[in-house]
């Protein structure tokens, strides 16, 4: 007999129990340990000196940050864990600490909510604040139930104040690639465990078909796997989460959160616009026991912000919901029609006529001399006008619309 979960739908006993098992087997990053536990569980994990903390702003002799460096293999990660109480929760813990010579510092995945992550050559920068989460951290069948109240699938442990995360690098430093467009993105959740998957973004290689044939055994460590299946030819941002769906008094339903931030280099490289282009062409999804459904405008925000998109799924409910995040290629402005035309002191006027939804600029070049003007609506016209000095100058009017800037159209004038 199927179990229901929390949305309705069902999975069976054995696919719940693989998924939550798996998940609690080998978790990136210190997703199992306990909060008095260290990031380093291995002996073959490298300990990182010169990690610092502050808790709101200053040093804290209470809490204290551990940094360890999984050596190369299917995740590539310089973990961080704190010793977190319930005393922490809605504090701001920053951490700080420097990556090792010959690796890149490429994009972060975090149990906690994440604020900013940063990246200035070797420093590395995390700003987070604990959140609540109900993971599973002992054996399953241990004679505790969290998951179901007829399945016994392992020991629950609700953390009020959990922050544990990591982040990715390459080793290959020193040399530009399509993925270094990846640095500064980020993924904050509260679950028992989740994987990313970046499809659709030439050159990017974040959860690959490779990573998921080497996961088939159970590994469910974030980007480890593909998530989602086939590859996939437009920009999708894959989160597949798995968690028990009541919290350890069996009783109160586990509820948690997920947050991606795709930064403006990323956006340009994958979706062709800055991050309010991403936005307008932004659709999620949610897929669970084979029902894939719409998430609503309720059900998510995107916010485009200074740097990037932010998207926050405020309410996750459990047990192994996969969360697409599903972008479109931001189309090219076409080419505006325009007439340039010579005025009095060596002002140039082009008159263009406007498309809805698009802004335009006007800008002029003479050898290594570049020039800005203004352009301004005026009645069903837009006016731009820029004023030069005696030569022959390329002018031009370029389109812009959520972000992305299209076709030019220029004229050289000679004054």
């Amino acid at each position: 007999m199927d179990l229901p979960n929390t949305l309705g739908m069902s999975l069976s006993p054995r696919a719940l129990r693989r998924a939550l098992v798996a998940s609690a087997a080998t978790v990136l990053l210190s997703l199992l340990i306990s909060s008095a536990a260290h990031a380093c569980v291995s002996a073959d994990q490298t300990p990182i000196s010169g990690a610092t903390l502050l808790v709101d702003g200053a040093a804290s002799s209470t809490y204290a940050v551990e940094v360890c460096k999984t050596p190369t293999g299917m995740t590539q990660v310089y973990n961080f864990s704190i010793n977190t109480d319930a005393a922490a929760a809605g504090k701001v813990f920053t951490i700080s600490f420097d990556i090792l010579a010959g690796d890149r510092a490429v994009s972060a995945e975090v149990y906690g909510k994440v604020r900013s992550f940063t990246v200035v050559d070797k420093k590395v920068t995390i700003v987070a604040v604990p959140i609540a989460m109900t993971q599973i951290n002992g054996p399953p069948n241990a004679g505790t139930t969290c998951a179901l109240p007829e399945t016994p699938v392992g020991v629950c442990q609700t953390n009020p104040a959990k922050l544990t995360g990591g982040v990715r690098y390459t080793t290959a430093s020193g040399t530009a690639r399509p993925d270094d467009a990846l640095v500064g993105m980020f993924v904050g959740a509260s679950a028992n465990g989740y994987q990313v998957g970046l499809q659709g973004c030439t050159g990017i290689n974040y959860g690959s078909a490779a990573f998921a044939r080497a996961s088939q055994s159970g590994d469910t460590r974030p980007g480890d796997s593909n998530p989602g299946g086939s590859l996939s030819s437009g920009p999708v941002l894959t989160v597949e989460m798995n968690g028990p769906h009541f919290q350890d008094d069996g009783v109160t339903l586990n509820n948690g959160t997920l947050e991606a931030f795709m930064p403006n280099a990323l956006l340009a490289s994958c979706v062709g616009g800055d991050a309010e282009a991403a936005k307008a062409g932004l659709s999620v999804t949610r897929t669970e026991g084979g029902t894939t459904t719409a998430v609503g405008a309720a059900g998510f925000t995107a916010t485009a912000e200074a740097d990037g998109l932010r998207i926050t799924v405020a309410s996750v409910s459990f047990s192994a919901p996969t969360y697409k995040m599903s972008f479109k290629k931001a189309t090219l402005v076409a080419k505006p029609s325009v007439t340039f035309t010579k005025g009095k002191s060596f002002k140039v006027s082009a008159a263009v006529k406007p498309v809805s939804g698009v802004t335009y600029a006007i800008s002029a070049s003479k050898g290594k001399t570049t020039k800005k003007g203004t352009c301004k609506v005026a009645a069903k016209m837009v006016t731009c006008t820029i004023t030069l000095a005696k030569g022959s100058w390329k002018v031009t009017v370029t389109p812009k619309k959520s972000g992305k800037a299209g076709t030019s159209a220029t004229k050289t004038i000679k004054l």
